[in-house]
């Protein structure tokens, strides 16, 4: 895989479609009320504060993966086990996405087809893509991209045309203060999903321009919550924030508000077909931090541990949760208390080990 190199627009789309994923469809930062619009922007820069760590340690080895550069900073006594934990906890985010992404399809149409078929049929096509290279799915990112971009434009379009956006409902701004907009930040929007950046650490060094490359994954971010805000306000402004809190799929019952004499109606399919885009995107990078992981420490080649690594993502989220309300449950949790071990304080520490070492090893006069 190290012969890689995917195309600055590439990794920009890749990187959109990775950060909209399951956030597009559902109530992301309602924690805040009718200032979830707001949390999310706060939340994305929060991301790129993280993000610059991110960065600064891939300029630092552009040529090397996550887990190969732990090795280095920590040794291969500590090194070695972080990157297992990392590998597992790739596999882990993509199994969660698959299990989100197999049931939000089952509650908004597949009503009657088993959860195991739909997660099948999705872990197979990525595995497909992946068989084919990461370089594919980077050139496969750019043509759904401009899918998903017609479809939130036409739906906000129809949406403005039916007369079904109030923007009275978004008032009045900051009603409890700024309290409840930075407990939705802390607990959910500055690692759900830009802290979940951590995974393109391992996708970095296929980057064809290593000074720019930084720069276009950060405007992604942006431009992602950028749409993330915006639809949330979208939703808001059609449905109210009460609906929308209260909906897991907010963005069904906004579509489905589209009427126009009677002849452009129920386009729920949209959502439905960015639904299963986002949810095959996000799940494909973190099956693919997780093969580059395993075939760069175990000096394997990749594909050799894509089936059984499919095989192995598949049955976790399966056997994830009971319920999908304990799925969302048990993942607030990973939320708060676990992601920001791996996504904030070892990285914080590689970037302090890093400095220390580029200082003590920079060419001193004499």
């Amino acid at each position: 895989m190290g012969t890689i190199k995917i195309g600055l627009g590439e990794f920009f789309c890749l990187t959109v479609l990775f950060e909209l994923g399951t956030a597009l469809v559902v109530n992301l930062g309602m924690g805040a009320g009718r200032d979830a619009w707001i949390s999310i922007l706060i939340g994305c820069a929060a991301g790129l504060v993280v993000f610059t760590g991110y960065a600064y340690l891939y300029r630092k080895h552009p040529d090397m993966p996550f887990t190969a550069y732990t090795r280095h900073l920590l040794g291969n006594y500590i090194g070695a086990p972080v990157a297992v934990l990392y590998i597992i906890l790739y596999i882990n985010l993509a199994a969660r996405d698959l299990r989100d992404g197999s049931t939000m399809l089952a509650m908004a149409t597949m009503h009657n087809t088993p959860l195991f078929i739909l997660s099948t049929l999705m872990i197979l096509s990525g595995a497909y893509v992946l068989h084919k290279g990461v370089e594919v799915l980077g050139r496969t990112s750019m043509v759904f991209a401009l899918v998903v971009m017609l479809i939130g434009l036409f739906g906000t379009l129809m949406l403005m045309l039916s007369g079904s956006i109030n923007l009275n409902r978004l008032l009045p701004m900051l009603e409890n203060g700024l309290q409840p907009v930075f407990t939705s930040v802390t607990h959910q929007n500055y690692m759900f999903p830009f802290g979940e950046m951590i995974c393109f650490t391992m996708l970095m060094p296929y980057l064809s321009h290593v000074k720019k490359g930084p720069w276009v994954i950060a405007a992604a971010m942006l431009f992602s919550a950028l749409l993330l805000s915006f639809t949330m306000a979208l939703n808001i402004s059609v449905l109210g924030a009460d609906i929308v809190e209260r909906s897991p799929l907010p963005l069904m019952p906004t579509i489905s508000k589209i009427s126009i004499s009677d002849f452009i109606q129920r386009v729920d399919i949209f959502v439905v077909m960015v639904l299963i885009i986002g949810v095959f995107f996000k799940m494909a990078v973190f099956f693919a931090a997780a093969l580059i992981g395993i075939s760069e420490l175990f000096r394997m080649p990749y594909r050799r541990m894509l089936y059984p690594c499919a095989l192995i993502i598949l049955f976790t989220s399966m056997l994830d949760a009971r319920s999908f309300t304990e799925h969302l449950d048990e993942g607030g949790g990973l939320l708060y208390r676990v992601y920001p071990f791996f996504m904030l304080v070892v990285p914080a520490v590689l970037v302090v080990v890093a400095a220390v070492r580029s200082h003590f090893s920079a060419a001193r006069p004499g």
